[in-house]
C-alpha cells in the first residue's frame, strides 16, 4: 500500500470516530429534579449512583424482598414505613397527636439512650432512657405494649419526644380515682414514708397516695414506724382536695377479709392461736390476730401471770399474748381464753326440736323486773313471762330459784326469744 493510501486512511479514520458524550453527574440529578415519580429515570439514576458497593441497613423491619435500604438515618424505619403504605391514604385520615395525651403503644427499639414507640403515627415516640424511672425501664422490652405521654412535638432534634414513666403514672392514676367509685378494688401499695401530723404516703403503682393513721389497720397500730418500709393491701376511698391526693385505706381491705377469716376459725376451734395486745380494761384485754381479727379475753379467762400483770398494769399494746378460742358470738364479738376450756355450745340451736310449742314445762324463774318474769326452760335458754300473764297474781311472791309451770306458746330461735303464759 502506497504511503499516500495510509495517509488517507489514517485521516478517513479519524474523521469516522464517534464523539463521546461527557456527561456530568450534576445534570443527571438536574434532569430527574422536581419531576413526577412516574417520570423519574431510575436507570440514569443508578448509573452514577455507588449503592452497588454500599452495605444494607439490617436493623429494619418489614423491608419487601428485593428491597435493599441504604439509609442508617433514625428515620429511616418511619420512612420505609411510609413507603409501604403504612401512612393513611389521605391527610384527612391520617391520625392526629397532641402533647399532653396519652397514648397505647407498642415498643419498637431499645439502646442505652433512646427508646422508639409506635403509636400508629407517621412517625415513632423517642423517650429518653436516662430520664425515665428506674422502675418504668424493666419494662422496656421490644413488643411489649406501654402507655406513653407525649411531651412536645418536633423538639430540638426534630422528633416527636414522650415520656413511657408520666404515661404510666397518668394511666395508674386514672384507673386509680375510678376504682374510688366502687369501693372494692385493692391494689398492693409500698409504705414510703410517715408524715408529720399522722398519716403515711404509700406508693401505688409508681402514684404516692395518702394513708391516714386512723386507716392503717383495724385497730390502732402500737408502733406507727413499724409498717414503713413494707408492702400491703390498700382500697381507694377517696380523693383529698386539700392534698391533691388519692386517700387509700388498709382498714377497708382488712374489713374485707373478716368473713373469711371467721369461717377459717370455725373450722378449727380448739387450735393454739397467737396475737398482739391492742389495749386492756378493767374487764379484760383487747387481742388482734389472723391479721384482721379482735378478740377479747375476760380477766377470768388469764393466766394467773396475766392476770397479775393485768392488775399491775404491765400489760402493753404490742405485746404477744397466747389463747385459745372460747365463742364465735359474731364477727366483731370473739371471745377468747387462756384456760383449757372447752368451746361453748350454743344452746339454742335445735331448740324448737325439742320443745314443741304450744306445750306445759316446770321452769325455774331467772329474774324478776317490773314488765314480767324470765323463766328458765333449759339452761341457759329463758323465756318471757309478760306482766300482762299475771294479773292476779302478787309478783312480790315470786323469788328468782322458784319453780313455775309455764306454757310455751312460741319460739323464735332466730331472734332467741320464747314467749311463755301461766
Amino acid at each position: 500500500m502506497s504511503q499516500d493510501v495510509k495517509q488517507k486512511r489514517k485521516r478517513l479514520s479519524g474523521t469516522m470516530q464517534p464523539e463521546v458524550a461527557t456527561e456530568k453527574k450534576e445534570d443527571r440529578v438536574l434532569a430527574n429534579a422536581n419531576v413526577p415519580p412516574e417520570e423519574f429515570n431510575w436507570a440514569e439514576h443508578e448509573a452514577g449512583c455507588p449503592s452497588q458497593t454500599r452495605k444494607a441497613n439490617t436493623n429494619l423491619k418489614n423491608i419487601p424482598h428485593g428491597w435493599k435500604v441504604l439509609c442508617k438515618d433514625p428515620y429511616a424505619q418511619d420512612f420505609l414505613n411510609i413507603l409501604m403504605g403504612h401512612e393513611a391514604e389521605t391527610p384527612n385520615q391520617q391520625m392526629s397527636i397532641e402533647a399532653g395525651e396519652i397514648y397505647t403503644g407498642t415498643i419498637y427499639s431499645v439502646n442505652t439512650e433512646w427508646v422508639s414507640v409506635d403509636i400508629g403515627y407517621r412517625e415513632m415516640v423517642y423517650v429518653n432512657y436516662l430520664k425515665e424511672e428506674a422502675s418504668i425501664r424493666e419494662s422496656f422490652i421490644v413488643g411489649n405494649e406501654v402507655k406513653i405521654q407525649v411531651l412536645q412535638m418536633g423538639g430540638a432534634r426534630g422528633f416527636v419526644l414522650g415520656s413511657i414513666s408520666a404515661g404510666v403514672k397518668t394511666a395508674v392514676a386514672a384507673e386509680i380515682m375510678e376504682s374510688i367509685k366502687d369501693g372494692n378494688t385493692a391494689y398492693i401499695g409500698k409504705v414510703a414514708n410517715m408524715i408529720p401530723g399522722g398519716g403515711y404516703i404509700v406508693n401505688v403503682q409508681g402514684i404516692d397516695c395518702f394513708m391516714p393513721g386512723s386507716l392503717a389497720g383495724i385497730n390502732k397500730l402500737p408502733d406507727f414506724e413499724s409498717i414503713v418500709g413494707t408492702e400491703m393491701y390498700v382500697v381507694p376511698v377517696s380523693f383529698s382536695e386539700k392534698r391533691g391526693t388519692i386517700v387509700v385505706s388498709h382498714r377497708e381491705y382488712l374489713k374485707a377479709m373478716i368473713p373469711s377469716k371467721i369461717s377459717d376459725l370455725k373450722e378449727n376451734l380448739t387450735q393454739d392461736l397467737s396475737g398482739n395486745v391492742t389495749g386492756s380494761a378493767k374487764y379484760g384485754v383487747f387481742v388482734e390476730f389472723n391479721e384482721c381479727l379482735t378478740g377479747m379475753i375476760h380477766v377470768n379467762d388469764l393466766t394467773p401471770e396475766l392476770l397479775k400483770a393485768h392488775k399491775a398494769r404491765e400489760i402493753q399494746p404490742g405485746d404477744a399474748i397466747n389463747f385459745k378460742i372460747k365463742e364465735i358470738v359474731s364477727e366483731t364479738k370473739i371471745i377468747l381464753t387462756q384456760l383449757d376450756a372447752k368451746p361453748v355450745v350454743d344452746l339454742w340451736e335445735g331448740i324448737e326440736d325439742r320443745i314443741k310449742a304450744p306445750t306445759q314445762v316446770i321452769g325455774k324463774v331467772k329474774a324478776v323486773k317490773d314488765y314480767g318474769i324470765f323463766v328458765d326452760i333449759e339452761k341457759g335458754v329463758a323465756g318471757l313471762l309478760h306482766i300482762s300473764e299475771l294479773e292476779g297474781i302478787d309478783v312480790e311472791d315470786i323469788k328468782p330459784g322458784n319453780d313455775i309451770n309455764v306454757k310455751v306458746t312460741r319460739i323464735d330461735a332466730s331472734t332467741r326469744k320464747i314467749f311463755l303464759k301461766l
